[in-house]
């Protein structure tokens, strides 16, 4: 459990929220609880009601907090990726890879969730739609580039729907392949 301490409104939420996944991640969807957040976060239920009045509202949180969080590491992937000629398609494969190593776990467990929720894919969205906009702007042949990022989005989903037949070593050699690929796409 968390110390608490005094914080404002948009720290509150964020470590409510961080709590919420950690909940999910460790236990799964199910065990996803205003009380077990309570506990996790440090938070009394009350003030995690405050914050989040609905389970429904702290899942609607967590997914924009995740689709945020992605978005983030995007971009600074892509920062970091600005000699690449489509920087924001490297720093797709960069994230999407430490994703399914570090949080598949979580993706498994917020699937079940969004099966009675469809509208949770619109903060995901909204983040791709933006990602679409930056590689059509930085590429012209977007065939291959298209190929390369629903490579992306198949392991993905492989993995959320625990379907993956890929040991890790052999999607690292996807990941290698992809990264090549791409140096390909810009010669």
């Amino acid at each position: 459990m968390a110390a608490r301490s005094t914080r404002n409104s948009h720290e509150s939420k964020s470590e409510i929220l961080k709590a919420a996944l950690e909940v999910v991640r460790r236990s799964g969807a199910q065990s996803l609880t205003m009380d077990a957040v309570a506990e996790e976060s440090g938070f009394s239920k009350g003030g995690v009601l405050y914050n989040f009045p609905t389970k429904d509202a702290l899942i609607t949180g967590m997914v924009e907090f995740l689709a945020g969080q992605f978005e983030a590491e995007v971009s600074a992937a892509r920062e970091r990726n600005l000699s690449s000629e489509c920087p924001t398609l490297s720093a797709m494969i960069e994230v999407t890879e430490g994703w399914l190593s570090e949080q598949r776990d979580l993706a498994q467990a917020m699937l079940a969730t969004k099966a009675d929720r469809p509208d949770l894919s619109e903060p995901f969205m909204g983040v791709k739609s933006r990602m679409k906009a930056a590689i059509e702007a930085e590429l012209s042949d977007r065939g291959k580039a298209w190929a390369i990022w629903a490579c992306l989005e198949g392991l993905h989903f492989s993995e959320a729907h625990c379907v993956t037949i890929f040991t890790d070593e052999e999607r690292a050699l996807v990941f290698q392949d992809l990264r090549k690929r791409l140096t390909q796409l810009q010669d």
